[in-house]
């Protein structure tokens, strides 16, 4: 439901950790919808690591070799297919102080797990967002569709 949104291809910008994560798990997922896309996406990483990434296709975004914002801004202006962002806590936060998140989709389970990482790193500014669709899951997960609005404004 949540892939069909973005068609039958897309790009994705990963953390390491995130990429890490994905890596030990989708390569060998069974063929499946969500499978083929995620391993047929060129994902941009931003890793320190750049020798060691191996599911591909990707791109290295190496921190300090070059301004990260201004990769993701290259990335962002080439045609083709949406870009998309899972996970990455940091570099979700970063992306949203600079304003390059067209989209943001918050799904919201019904589980609690207590404590853990936070959604947003310290420090990520505030920012006003309008919501553009909400969708229910059968499995009574919501996706929520958000569009940027600015900055907060202090009513």
């Amino acid at each position: 439901m949540l892939l069909a949104r973005y068609g039958e291809k897309f790009d994705l910008l990963l953390g390491r950790r995130t990429y890490d994560g994905f890596s030990t798990f989708w390569p060998k997922a069974p063929s499946s919808p969500m499978a083929d896309r995620l391993n047929a996406a060129k994902k941009y990483v931003v890793t320190h690591r750049p020798e060691s990434l191996e599911w591909g296709p990707f791109e290295a975004v190496v921190p300090g070799g070059s301004d990260i914002i201004e990769c993701i801004r290259r990335i962002k202006s080439q045609d083709g297919t949406d870009l998309l962002l899972f996970g990455s806590s940091t570099l979700t936060s970063t992306v949203l102080e600079h304003g390059l998140a067209d989209e943001v989709v918050l799904l919201v389970d019904p589980v609690l797990l207590g404590t853990g990482k936070r959604i947003f790193a310290d420090g990520t500014p505030a920012r006003a967002f309008e919501l553009a669709s909400t969708t229910t899951t059968p499995t009574g997960i919501v996706v929520n569709s958000y569009k940027p609005a600015g900055p907060l404004k202090n009513q």
